[in-house]
């Protein structure tokens, strides 16, 4: 019997997600289309921004505060099994609070994780931070700097 309950509890494990990294990549300035919005538990503000036709404008970490600039990272999930679905968290670090919301992408297939400025959103240093679970896996800053009118 001892036998048995090992071999299932091996099989369990063989099929188990394992997230080995994070990989964020073309993180900077983007244009997008907005698909729609959908409810979500996990996020601040109870509801997430589908978008689609995500472009790179500029690979950055300074970005201008303007309403309507678009950034992010394209998120890559490093592990195992290739193409299985994972849930994570997207967190975004600001200098006055933060703003998180829930995501799922394939095991090796790139996505967008990203962000449009307010009117109301501080300049500084951000912070894009990727969790799952419990760990967070990965970490990148970008630097909101006020918009300059041309000299």
């Amino acid at each position: 019997m001892r036998i048995l309950a090992a071999l299932v509890l091996l099989a369990g494990a063989a099929n188990a997600q394992v997230i080995s990294r994070v990989d964020l990549q073309a993180c900077g300035t983007y244009e997008s289309t907005v698909q729609g919005r959908e409810n979500d538990a996990k996020s601040a503000s109870g509801k997430r921004t589908i978008v689609e036709n995500e472009r790179l404008v500029s690979e950055t970490t300074r970005i201008t505060r303007r309403v309507g600039v678009k950034f992010g990272c394209q998120v890559i999930l490093q592990g195992v099994p290739p193409g299985d679905v994972v849930d994570f968290r997207a967190v975004l670090r600001l200098p006055r609070g933060e703003s998180s919301g829930s995501h799922a992408y394939r095991i090796g297939e790139p996505g967008y994780v990203g962000y449009t400025l307010r009117s109301t959103d501080p300049s500084g240093e951000w912070a894009l931070e990727i969790w799952i679970d419990q760990r967070k896996l990965a970490e990148k800053r970008f630097f909101i700097e006020d918009d300059r009118p041309p000299k």
